[in-house]
């Protein structure tokens, strides 16, 4: 196996020709690549050894030279990788060159396997964006226990999906912790945000609800799906049963608003749910437990989101329902939201956590500015988690070990910093009553 600090490239973006891919792409080559104007990239980030990769190079050399017009000082610093799923050779090349693979290539269910067995064979630490829960249980299954045994790191859901949840909620409970205390109790909420959808996101959504068997869409709606099905050993009794994710609106306490089910709860609850399940630093407790909603302006906006959740649910439930959807009405593979969507983006995420000593309540908030958080916000975030893994200097910062673990078990305050240390991200921890909840 190559030593990590023999080989070419610190990060390479696999799926750099597609939607988000491309917006990765471009953010490396703004902030991280040497000579760049940016204000933002001047004297305070280390430059990167990166390439874009994927399987029709014609398609990514049309990429590097889009990002390459818009940001000349890139010109001749990008370098293309090509690699197939049906040639495993190839995708060990690729991965063998680098220290991290960032994968982009979703559905993930699809396409996204063979590029990770090269990753766990090269011993290449390996990151994705995918929101799949049976693509990530997969995962587990085939490649938990050789991960573990190289020290090979695996980190899905590094973007939206998942990490304002996973790290607001290891944030809170680290809080208490540090304070003799245990967080009892985390609730997620989405915020005040702006954004838009891409059609890959609806294609990985619509290929989930197409191709899995009834038996796993029943045991996906359990948060420990990724966790083999159960709580972690020597669980409170009550915690268990508070896992429980809302399915209605109610008005909450904490924050002050109105809230609706949350359209991301089926897999953010899961990444928590794995995170506290495999945590061997101590940061949760037995005691733990987590739940998720959307802020609303008022009851009849918390009401009215309920109910159209519950009928875009059922759309996508039923084959005929499902065809419309996609024909007529969701963007097509390969669409996304506008370049001024995107620069114009924003959202505010909060986690809200419950001492069990006095009931104290302290809420972490995730800020995305100047970015939609699907897209700008995610490709950015995602090279920032990834770049934890890549950059030996900030590698040595992680706890040592492999396997299939989460944002927060695998990258922690590494990726805090980096996040305070960009211009798209702010991330804080503060007693409830100092934070200003943007519903």
């Amino acid at each position: 196996m190559a030593a990590a600090a023999a080989r070419a490239y610190d990060l390479v973006v696999w799926g750099g020709s597609g939607f988000t891919g491309r917006l990765a792409a471009e953010y490396l080559a703004r902030r991280y690549t040497p000579g760049s104007p940016d204000p933002s990239a001047r004297g305070n980030v280390e430059p990167v050894r990166w390439a874009i990769a994927g399987r029709d190079r014609a398609r990514l050399e049309a990429v590097r030279d889009v990002i390459e017009t818009k940001h000349p000082h890139a010109k001749g610093k990008i370098d293309i990788l090509v690699g197939t799923n049906d040639d495993p050779a190839s995708l060990e090349s690729v991965a063998g060159s680098a220290n991290t693979v960032l994968s982009f290539a979703g559905p993930f269910a699809i396409f996204g396997q063979p590029i990770v067995s090269a990753c766990v064979k090269c011993g290449t630490d390996y990151c994705d964006i995918t929101g799949e829960p049976t693509f990530i249980r997969e995962t587990i299954e085939k490649h938990d226990a050789a991960a573990k045994a190289t020290g090979t790191k695996l980190v899905s859901c590094v973007g939206y999906d998942s990490v304002p949840w996973d790290l607001g909620a290891w944030a809170v409970a680290k809080h208490f912790r540090e304070r003799g205390d245990e967080c009892v109790r985390a609730v997620g909420h989405a915020g005040k945000a702006k954004g838009g959808v891409s059609g890959g996101t609806i294609a990985s959504a619509i290929n989930l609800m197409e191709t899995t068997p009834w038996d796993v869409l029943k045991r996906m709606g359990s948060p420990f799906f990724l966790s083999g099905g159960d709580p972690k050993p020597g669980t409170d009794v009550d915690a268990k049963a508070r896992w429980k994710t809302q399915s209605g609106y109610k008005f909450d306490d904490d924050t002050k608003k109105w809230t609706m089910p949350s359209v991301m709860a089926g897999i953010n609850t899961k990444v928590v749910a794995r995170s506290w399940a495999i945590d061997t630093a101590g940061v949760y407790g037995p005691k733990f437990a987590y739940d998720e909603s959307d802020l609303c302006s008022g009851r009849v906006a918390a009401a009215s989101g309920t109910a159209l959740i519950g009928l875009f649910g059922a759309m996508l439930m039923f084959p005929p329902t499902r065809w419309l959807l996609r024909e007529y009405v969701l963007p097509k593979p390969g669409d996304g939201p506008s370049e001024q969507l995107r620069e114009g983006g924003y959202a505010n995420i909060y986690v809200v956590g419950t001492g069990g000593k006095n009931g104290d309540k302290a809420a972490a908030h995730m800020e995305f500015n100047g970015a939609d958080p699907g897209y700008k916000g995610t490709a950015a975030l995602a090279v920032e988690a990834a770049l934890c893994m890549a950059l030996p200097s900030e590698k040595a910062k992680l706890a040592p070990g492999g396997g299939c673990l989460t944002p927060a078990t695998a990258l922690g305050q590494t990726l805090v910093d980096r996040m305070n240390g960009s211009e798209n991200f702010r991330f804080t921890v503060k007693p409830l009553e100092d934070t200003v909840i943007k519903g």
